[in-house]
């Protein structure tokens, strides 16, 4: 009797292993693969003198500042600094140019595809086939 019992007990421990394997090969088969970014934006810079830098980004990110920041992460010619205020970031520096009002009587007006931003860069979610530009202005 107690070689039966034996036999049960190693016959269950191979149909676990094969179910976990065969529950593994599963996993790695069916799950989601990351991709380059499931949303496709473009991040304008129009500078001082009127020049537009364009750059394609896919990305994940729910916010612009995320985005900006995978931006600047894989392509170098691409960069911006600011300060935390009390509305989120305030963007005074892009691409090494700095606009800052109190110094330069200058921003960095933020544009979603073309019209005026009503958000900071780290509160502007990111929508799949938007444009957002920086633009160098000078207040009157």
């Amino acid at each position: 009797m107690e070689k039966n019992n034996s036999k049960k007990i190693i016959i269950g421990g191979v149909i676990l292993a094969v179910l976990i394997a065969a529950f593994a090969i599963c996993y790695n088969v069916f799950v989601a693969k990351p991709t380059a970014g499931s949303k496709s934006v473009v991040i304008e810079v129009v500078d001082s003198t009127g020049t537009t830098t364009s750059y394609d980004v896919d990305t994940d990110a729910e916010y612009l500042k995320d985005a900006m920041d995978e931006l600047a992460e894989s392509d170098d010619s691409f960069s911006y600094s600011g300060t935390d205020g009390d509305y989120g970031i305030m963007v005074e520096v892009v691409n090494g140019e700095q606009a800052i009002y109190a110094e330069d009587n200058a921003y960095w007006a933020l544009y979603v595809n073309g019209d005026y931003g009503q958000y900071s860069a780290n509160q502007q979610p990111v929508t799949d086939g938007d444009t957002y530009t920086w633009t160098y202005e000078k207040a009157n």
